[in-house]
């Protein structure tokens, strides 16, 4: 299977100088987390015992860096953008074993390097989101954020910044159930700033299949836990009348991922939310908002099977996986991706997570004997 790649520094195409310095490439991936490159460059010492290599313009901090892949004639897509904060080097008399480590983070990182003292008075919660990421308009470009509900009360929404940009995003998505992220834009420098919800539904991932002459993966790791869903209930006091307010949200009623929950919905737990939750956001979202996060109780890992599959993953997408008659078959979110480009290949492993599990769908396995053996 076709693959190619290509960089970009500070914004510009990479020469073939550039490229051709570059062993290795790693790039991992993970929601609610920076996602991090490495970029593996081999140095050495000359005759009159210099070293070489390690001293490129394109190597210094904060150079930007981009990596976009192709496979199978297909679009680029962009894997990572964003600034070299740091290097590793391994330095050895042996030779052909010292190395320069590159190590760049996407733009969570210039987010996350102010601490602040601010307040968003009359705000909900996704209008903060907004201006947040508008305060770094020169690198977010774009934003995708999803409306978020008022408090429900005659309070004044206020919001407390003592942090930094990115501290407050993910406390404030956290509390409504959503996730606050930066993912690469269409063009170098250009990234997107995002505050929303977990996606249901694939977008248009080719499946990943485990049986088969189509498989394209070589092993699944699954794991289960049936302890982790759970209820959750809160009460506020209405300032107005003086009322006491409740909300309950049941596990049993949240939009899922495949046919059934795999849980008796008599025993899961119940979380009691803290009153002061209906202070600050809706206390209907509250609930909902910790019943969706104890929902995934399916985890799955996994490897890619080299030059088989036709795109490169990316968390925060939906996949669909084929693993036959049984029911861990079917729709998972993607929570993690390692990428590694080398000079002989590209490799892909993953991680995902569902909550909910599959009907078994019959028994027959016309084709899968035929395609394994």
């Amino acid at each position: 299977m076709e693959v190619d790649y290509r960089l970009f520094f500070d914004n510009k195409a990479a020469g073939q100088k550039q490229m051709d310095m570059i062993d290795e490439i790693t790039i991992e991936q993970e929601v609610d987390m920076a996602w991090e490159a490495r970029f593996q460059i081999p140095i050495t010492v000359d005759k009159e015992g210099n070293w070489t290599g390690d001293d490129e313009d394109f190597m210094r901090p904060f150079c930007r860096v981009r990596v976009e892949i192709r496979i199978k004639q297909e679009p680029y897509a962009a894997l990572f953008d964003g600034p070299i904060t740091g290097f590793d080097s391994r330095m050895s008399s042996e030779p052909g074993k010292s190395t320069i480590t590159l190590i760049a983070q996407d733009d969570t990182f210039y987010l996350n390097r102010v601490e602040k003292a601010a307040a968003f008075e009359n705000k909900l919660d996704h209008e903060v989101a907004e201006q947040l990421f508008a305060d770094f308009g020169d690198l977010i470009a774009t934003t995708r954020i999803d409306d978020t509900p008022g408090p429900g009360s005659v309070l004044t929404p206020l919001v407390v910044q003592r942090g930094t940009a990115m501290q407050l995003l993910r406390f404030l998505a956290r509390r409504q159930g959503m996730h606050a992220y930066v993912l690469p834009g269409e063009n170098p420098g250009e990234s997107i700033g995002c505050f929303n919800v977990f996606p249901i539904q694939p977008d248009g991932l080719a499946p990943l299949i485990l049986l088969g002459a189509q498989r394209n993966i070589d092993s699944l790791q699954v794991r289960y836990c049936g302890c982790k869903p759970s209820d959750a209930a809160a009460s506020t006091l209405r300032i107005t009348d003086k009322q006491v307010v409740s909300e309950t949200s049941r596990a049993a009623d949240v939009e899922i991922m495949g046919d059934e929950t795999g849980e008796d919905s008599s025993k899961v737990d119940l979380q009691i939310l803290p009153p002061r939750q209906g202070e600050s956001v809706d206390l209907r979202q509250a609930v909902d908002a910790v019943v969706q996060a104890s929902g995934y109780s399916s985890e799955v890992t996994g490897n890619i099977l080299e030059e088989t599959y036709p795109m490169a993953l990316q968390p925060y997408r939906v996949v669909t996986v084929r693993a036959g008659n049984t029911p861990i078959s079917g729709n998972y979110l993607i929570t993690k991706v390692s990428h590694k480009i080398t000079r002989s290949g590209y490799s892909q492993s993953f991680g995902l997570k569902r909550n909910a599990r599959s009907a078994r769908f019959g028994s027959s396995q016309t084709g899968v004997p035929g395609g394994i053996f």
